[in-house]
């Protein structure tokens, strides 16, 4: 069994301003109520430092709200995050194995949550925010103040921040990031790879 502490958030998290009842971001307002019935993580997530999470709350209909966080955790922390706030089973099945380059492993909901707050809390340190969206998607996570952080798990690669530029970034995406890193956290305190006909690596 892992050793696990309790983490105060060290942030105010914003609220979200609801239109109305019917509005989608207060659908998913409800759903910390529902119970986690389902949990995956990427295969190999810890080796290669990038997976997707999937968590599952299942809903009084019968059906689920959905919640996907890709979590980079050797820099960049939550990349991207999106929600379905009504999804059957066979629909979350299909999406799931419609990916034969990317297996699903079951995850403890714990274990998740560790992996996406700590990753965010990680990059947040280095100065890189949370996708946008994580404002909604939030919901569908238990709030930060009453998780049990797993201290075993490791962020960033050997010590330092290494980042893993993206088979879609722009040069200027890069470069960006790379300067950000320089001046962050300095020259000869981070990594970084970028993919092409031969991977670069770079310290």
């Amino acid at each position: 069994m892992s050793k696990k502490n309790k983490k105060q958030n060290p942030k105010k998290r914003k609220r979200i301003a609801v239109v109305d009842g019917t509005s989608i971001p207060n659908q998913l307002r409800k759903a910390r109520s529902y119970p986690v019935k389902e949990c995956y993580i990427t295969e190999g997530w810890q080796e290669g430092g990038i997976g997707n999470i999937y968590i599952l709350r299942e809903k009084p209909n019968g059906n689920f709200v959905m919640g996907v966080f890709l979590i980079d955790i050797f820099c960049l922390g939550l990349k991207n995050t999106f929600y379905n706030p009504d999804i059957s089973s066979a629909e979350i099945k299909d999406m799931i194995n419609n990916k034969p380059d990317e297996k699903q492993i079951e995850i403890d909901i714990d274990d998740a949550h560790s992996i996406i707050y700590g990753g965010i809390d990680y990059a947040e340190n280095l100065g890189f925010k949370p996708h946008s969206d994580f404002k909604v998607t939030k919901f569908i996570l238990s709030p930060w103040e009453e998780i049990e952080f797993d201290d075993t798990i490791e962020f960033g690669k050997d010590g330092k921040p290494f980042y893993f530029a993206g088979p879609y970034d722009s040069q200027e995406k890069i470069s960006r990031i790379i300067r950000h890193l320089e001046e962050s956290v300095g020259k000869d305190n981070f990594t970084f790879a970028i993919p092409g006909d031969d991977l670069i690596y770079q310290s």
